[in-house]
């Protein structure tokens, strides 16, 4: 009877001990849901850069609907793709983009961070692209009011969908 009640007392204390987490553990019945919103707190000082392919690149590509082999042209666009990674991971390019389709004044932009209007045009000056004057580029203060985090692996959508009712 003895064996039976400390054994019971042990199986009562290691199940109780299973249900606390240990020191430095987090319990994962508090996790906190992580909706959709901005992933900045506040307004993001940046520059934008307006990238527009050169006009005689263009018109060759438009008129005979192919990429005319140019091997200077092409190692500077794969400079340019390499260039810009580099600054996406040394934390200064936030977002990139381009406009699709064939049309004639199409752009590509990327807003990245500098701490100044000179630092920024160096910055852009040293894409390859630019430098073999490939793409035509244009720098401009760009405010950036709010990124979504809807890519990290646990935002969800939260809540109504609906947008508010305007009063």
């Amino acid at each position: 009877m003895r064996q039976s009640v400390a054994m019971i007392c042990l199986f009562g204390a290691v199940m109780a001990a299973g249900i606390q987490p240990a020191q430095g553990q987090s319990d994962t019945s508090r996790v906190t849901q992580s909706c959709v919103g901005k992933a900045n707190k506040e307004k993001i000082s940046a520059y934008v850069v307006l990238l527009r392919l050169r006009g005689d690149i263009y018109a060759k590509w438009k008129e005979t609907g192919v990429w005319s082999a140019d091997p200077e042209a092409d190692k500077a666009l794969d400079g340019h793709s390499l260039y810009w990674a580099h600054q996406l991971k040394i934390g200064h390019a936030i977002t990139a983009g381009a406009m699709d389709g064939d049309y004639w004044d199409n752009v590509a932009l990327i807003v990245f961070e500098a701490a100044s209007s000179e630092e920024a045009e160096s910055i852009v000056k040293a894409d390859p692209a630019v430098r073999a004057h490939v793409f035509q580029a244009q720098v401009r203060p760009f405010n950036v009011f709010w990124l979504t985090n809807k890519f990290n692996p646990d935002t969800q959508v939260c809540g109504d969908a609906q947008p508010p009712a305007s009063k």
